[in-house]
């Protein structure tokens, strides 16, 4: 399955993938901490800037499944986008392959009292209704409480420890009796992967009820215990907001509560937030960030200790020979200009201009008496021209390096982009090569299969059907069952090797009540409750709307319960029904050439047929057989077989042999069942001689 992870998905890891979606390809957008991971089918990349990439992006993966983290799963967090966002991800989930949608979203929509934020919550609820409406899109909306996190920079908590290294006052919006909702991420994944395990096309909302009854007292004084010294400043007019009973959907319908409690991980989202920032840059981020905020106080700082430094060097340097060549007044201009823009050229020019009336003022010429000579003014044209023209040619560069850098950033998008399309293109043409010339579910292959099930003898046909399931499902647990309506039991006919001991000789039919509607429909039953008892798929094979035989498959591996191996499985049933079915009426048909007549014993040559069949199964261990010769005394072989079908099961098998000696072959016996079967055949006149090969080839007996 194909998942689109987008909106707040700072909260998603690479096990939280893993938890959530198991055997899936997924795409996260907008997730710069998480990284592209090949081998597990795991694409990071950004937000698409234009809509024309986003619909690159569905038109190539065309997801199934598509998932919205609201920003109100982030206390606090930036709210501006959403709606916008939203839209977009919707349009294109319209226009593509019927994808599951689900709305990730905070816990606004439980409150019981309506506020500016869920009304705002309400209208993206609306907007998920909306589309599902009109367009006929399969959504859900899931509300939680708040996710955390002490790595994502938008996380309420990491703004907290990040406002503790600042300051030792913090301040809360919030009351301290105030309800913490707050919800461990890995415990939102397990309930992810049940609500897309079971997902029914009906619309919901699901509410994750807040189960551990905190507040933000208890938040406040487990942050103290791991935080310096700091005191704790709540809102003094904050209005205290409750949620609404749980309604209990979520813990019936897919059995899931939430776990771990927020106060159990703060100290351990301490340590990750000093780790984080700690290998981002320590001390040196520390400083950058200093700067980064100060920025403009310290260039006003540089530049006046730098027009302080050349007025010092303008006075002490200025009557020297080498220096009268030179304006240092010129050069502090040109320097702010050609460092800082044309703001800086501008007062650098300013600056200079007052220094140059005051150096004349200190020579006797007043500063009025310059302006009545034109050629006066020559330098203090020539100082703002200076700055300015310096001043623009550093505000083009600088505008000229921005746009190349954003062009290069767009361009390495699209080429990592591109190269994403190339890579699952390819994976693509090896997967689809795979499939066409050697797939399991192809055409070729079913017809393959229709070739080798053409058999007409059903033990012959359960050998054939057994290595066919085996090989096309993957599995190895398989078992036939033969139906009796008139005592609603099943025999064993056939099972894996590997699953010898997983199923037992005979079942009664009761045993599987949950199931019996399924297949009397027709249809294969999962059993996806993991109900004790039960095996993980049954499928019946009906005639004349009875079930005559029972396929099962007792274990699965990750991955095997999807609703394509359902499908795979019930298709392989249906040609197994095909060909049983003709098998049994070919069977009916030929019944006066098999048996001795007025009896239900084998003629020679097809009882020889029978026991290499059951032979050729025990030596594949697909099944287990004893073979019995009887004696039967002064009884005509009519009156033996009327006496044999009292004693033993309808599908044990008897026949005789050309010399007119009676064999028996007991299906699915052991030799724990054999001194119980030996008694009641003797107390119903027969003597029983166990042998060891198939009858006519057999050199020594164990006589019982």
């Amino acid at each position: 399955m194909k998942v689109l992870l987008a909106g707040n998905t700072g909260y998603v890891t690479e096990e939280f993938v893993e938890e959530a979606f198991p055997e899936c390809q997924v795409m996260v957008l907008g997730n710069k901490m998480i990284k592209t991971v090949r081998r597990r089918e795991l694409i990071s990349r950004p937000f698409p800037r234009t809509e024309l990439e986003l619909g690159d992006i569905f038109r190539t993966y065309e997801f199934e499944a598509v998932v919205y983290f609201s920003n109100y799963l982030t206390l606090h967090g930036e709210l501006e986008g959403e709606a916008e966002n939203l839209r977009k991800i919707l349009q294109y989930c319209r226009k593509g392959v019927q994808s599951h949608f689900l709305y990730v979203t905070g816990p606004e929509g439980m409150y019981d009292v309506p506020t500016g934020k869920t009304l705002l919550v309400q209208n993206a609820e609306d907007v998920c209704r909306r589309y599902a409406g009109l367009y006929g899109l399969k959504v859900k909306i899931l509300r939680v409480p708040y996710l955390y996190s002490g790595i994502y920079k938008k996380d309420f908590f990491y703004r907290i420890f990040q406002a503790s290294k600042e300051s030792q006052k913090l301040f809360f919006q919030e009351a301290p009796e105030q309800k913490a909702c707050f919800l461990y991420s890995m415990d939102l994944a397990e309930l992810m992967y049940k609500l897309f395990d079971n997902w029914n096309d009906e619309e919901e909302v699901l509410n994750v009820p807040d189960v551990f009854d905190i507040c933000f007292q208890d938040v406040t004084e487990e942050l103290k215990k791991v935080l310096s010294p700091v005191s704790i400043i709540y809102k003094s007019s904050a209005v205290v907001e409750k949620i609404k009973e749980d309604d209990r959907q979520i813990r019936t319908n897919y059995n899931w509560f939430p776990k771990i409690s927020v106060l159990d991980h703060i100290s351990e989202m301490y340590k990750e937030y000093n780790e984080y920032t700690k290998n981002n840059g320590g001390k040196v981020s520390w400083l950058t960030r200093l700067f980064n905020q100060n920025q403009r106080w310290l260039r006003i700082c540089e530049f006046v200790v730098c027009f302080l430094a050349f007025e010092f060097l303008q006075r002490l340097l200025g009557n020297q020979a080498q220096f009268k060549m030179i304006d240092l007044r010129l050069v502090f201009i040109v320097l702010f200009g050609s460092l800082y823009g044309l703001g800086y050229g501008i007062a650098g020019a300013a600056a200079q201009t007052v220094s140059l009336l005051l150096a004349y003022e200190s020579q006797g010429t007043k500063w009025y008496t310059l302006f009545y000579e034109p050629a006066n003014w020559i330098p203090f044209i020539f100082y703002f021209a200076a700055g300015a023209v310096c001043g623009y040619v550093r505000m083009k560069n600088r505008e000229n390096l921005e746009f190349i850098s954003e062009e290069n950033q767009l361009i390495r998008e699209k080429f990592l982009f591109m190269r994403d399309l190339y890579q699952a293109t390819l994976q693509d043409k090896k997967r689809y090569k795979k499939q066409i010339l050697g797939s399991k579910d192809s055409f070729g292959k079913i017809f393959d299969i229709t070739r080798k099930l053409d058999i007409v003898q059903p033990e012959e046909l359960f050998i054939e059907t057994m290595h066919i399931m085996e090989e096309v499902l993957e599995n190895e647990t398989f078992a036939f069952y033969s139906l009796s309506q008139k005592n609603g039991y099943g025999r064993l006919e056939a099972a894996s090797p590997k699953s010898q001991g997983m199923y037992s000789a005979s079942v009664r039919l009761s045993e599987y009540t949950l199931a019996l509607e399924t297949l009397e429909k027709g249809q294969v039953w999962a059993n996806r409750d993991f109900i004790k008892g039960y095996p993980m798929y049954m499928a019946g094979i009906r005639k004349e709307g009875s079930l005559v035989m029972l396929i099962c498959i007792q274990e699965v591996k990750n991955g095997q319960l999807t609703l394509y191996y359902m499908n795979l499985f019930q298709i392989l049933c249906g040609l197994v029904e095909t060909s049983l079915l003709r098998a049994l009426e070919y069977q009916e048909a030929t019944e006066y050439k098999k048996y001795v007549e007025n009896t239900r014993i084998l003629k020679p040559e097809y009882f020889e047929k029978s026991l290499e069949l059951q032979h050729s199964m025990r030596e594949q261990k697909m099944a287990s057989y004893i073979l019995l010769k009887l004696k039967y005394g002064n009884m005509t072989i009519e009156d033996a077989d009327e006496v044999l079908d009292s004693c033993i099961r309808e599908n044990d098998i008897r026949g005789i042999s050309p010399e007119g000696e009676l064999y028996l072959i007991l299906t699915q016996a052991d030799d724990k069942a054999l001194p119980i079967i030996l008694e009641r055949l003797k107390r119903n006149g027969f003597e029983g001689k166990v042998l060891d090969v198939p009858a006519g080839k057999e050199t020594a007996g164990v006589e019982s």
